[in-house]
């Protein structure tokens, strides 16, 4: 060996042991550059050629001993050449994937704008795909649908906005959330045949959207590293990301100024009216305790009125006297047992009290009559509903009990008076007044019968069930009758 080998020798000595320490930090600290790779190649290569020197300095010993092996050593010498090549050329193209990875880390750090990241991305799978074509897609959050946001390279179909169908490579890279690869395959309607590779945007476990690669030469992606490929998606995901955050945040704040711009001007305009008003606020309150007072006295005398129309009806009808107050409470149970609020319970139970108010119009001698009436007397008496409505139609806190009183008289089969409704047609409240006005009407006292006992008036309600009340609240009065003769 001439002494340019031996300072050759020497100086791979000197790189190594410096280079070494960094190498080991790195594996030790998770921070491993390109140096500390570069000082790892350099190991390799110092221990090949130490070896090399070990053989040769043999195989000298041996020839001067047994002669020249000289062809079987240029055999050995040449397959452990090419084995040393391809090693140095596998690791010369890892260290390029961490370089590549390292700057392309430090590109996006460095990049916000989305259209910047968008063209760098392009360029780089270019740079170790050979792609033609980029496509970044994403998929619609409200319809599911996959669509293309993105275009760049060399050939250009107009894709963007463009839906996918299921069978494309880039809907099946969604829905597996992995790398597809198609090679050999013709490139849209052209006779072109070429390769297409989808690699997923994933952040963490989350995936973002999918990056599509074509390119006119077939057979291109299957020497592509997939691997290597997959982190700079990842890189590419987390650099989109950012943007949209940033983006996102910058419009907020855009937003929030304006807001406050805006809530600035309203609290000027607020603060030279707000002794006004403070003090509109003060009359205000004073005005509706006096309103308040105003409305509970009113009401308070209309329902004194109206409790003295009922006691007129009550002494013009023999039959009526305490009619009305029965048929109040046994509605109320009713409504109860069904739980309808007590809003709607104490419109059933104005309804209820006031539903008979309209006998006030009809005949004190038909009213009173033992005898059966006649065709024209009974006409007067179906009156008496729609007469009520009349009476109480403009009394505004009844508004919401008006159609029960004047639907009491009502069938559930479309047989009753005064407008012949069925069925569900008549209101809730009044279906509930039929069956309470029917049972108390059964069970008392008239100048021409004796009233019927509950279990004869349960029979009957059964009987008419679906005739001429309605059926649901037919059982459910039953049985509650039931209960109160077991209790």
């Amino acid at each position: 060996m001439n002494l340019s080998k031996y300072y050759l020798h020497l100086v791979k000595i000197i790189i190594c042991v410096i280079a070494l320490p960094c190498f080991i930090y790195g594996i030790f600290t998770n921070t491993l550059t390109p140096l500390a790779v570069s000082s790892c190649l350099g190991i390799v290569l110092l221990a090949y050629d130490i070896c090399r020197f070990i053989i040769d300095r043999r195989n000298r010993k041996n020839t001067k001993k047994y002669g020249s092996l000289q062809p079987k050593e240029n055999i050995l010498n040449s397959a452990a050449g090419k084995s040393h090549f391809r090693t140095l050329k596998l690791l010369v193209e890892k260290q390029n994937q961490l370089e590549a990875l390292s700057i392309t880390s430090e590109k996006f750090n460095s990049t916000i704008e989305i259209e910047n990241i968008i063209k760098y991305v392009f360029d780089v799978f270019k740079k170790f795909t050979g792609c033609d074509r980029c496509l970044i897609c994403f998929r619609d959050v409200d319809s599911q649908d996959i669509y293309c946001k993105y275009e760049l390279g060399d050939i250009n179909y107009g894709e963007v906005g463009k839906y996918f169908d299921e069978d494309s490579v880039i809907t099946q890279c969604f829905n597996t959330n992995s790398v597809v690869v198609k090679c050999g395959i013709k490139i849209k309607k052209r006779s072109i045949v070429g390769d297409k590779l989808a690699i997923p945007l994933n952040i963490s476990d989350e995936q973002l959207g999918v990056i599509f690669l074509e390119t006119k030469n077939k057979e291109t992606f299957k020497k592509v590293n997939l691997i290597f490929l997959q982190s700079l998606a990842n890189y590419a995901a987390v650099a989109m990301y950012k943007s949209q955050l940033i983006n996102d945040v910058y419009i907020q704040k855009q937003e929030i100024e304006a807001l406050y711009e805006e809530t600035a001007a309203v609290n000027d305009d607020l603060n030279h009216n707000i002794e006004s008003l403070n003090k509109a606020k003060d009359e205000l309150r004073q005005k509706n305790e006096e309103l308040l007072k105003y409305s509970e006295s009113l009401n308070t005398g209309y329902i004194q009125t109206v409790m003295s129309l009922v006691h007129a009806i009550e002494a013009k009808d023999a039959y009526t006297s305490g009619h009305c107050q029965r048929v109040m409470e046994i509605s109320c149970e009713i409504a109860t047992r069904m739980n309808l609020d007590e809003d709607t319970i104490q419109d059933l139970r104005y309804a209820a009290i006031l539903h008979d108010i309209g006998k006030i119009g009809v005949s004190a001698s038909i009213l009173n009559k033992t005898g059966k009436l006649t065709d024209g007397e009974f006409e007067e008496i179906r009156k008496h509903p729609q007469i009520s409505y009349n009476i109480l139609k403009n009394v505004e806190f009844l508004r919401n009990g008006l159609r029960a009183i004047l639907e009491h008289h009502e069938k559930y089969n479309g047989g009753g008076y005064p407008n012949g409704l069925k069925g569900e047609e008549i209101s809730l409240l009044g279906r509930i007044l039929c069956i309470a006005d029917a049972f108390d009407a059964m069970t008392s006292d008239r100048t021409y019968r004796r009233g019927m006992t509950m279990e004869v008036a349960i029979n009957e309600i059964e009987r008419c069930k679906g005739i001429q009340f309605d059926p649901r609240i037919s059982d459910l009065f039953i049985n509650m009758i039931k209960e109160l003769i077991n209790n």
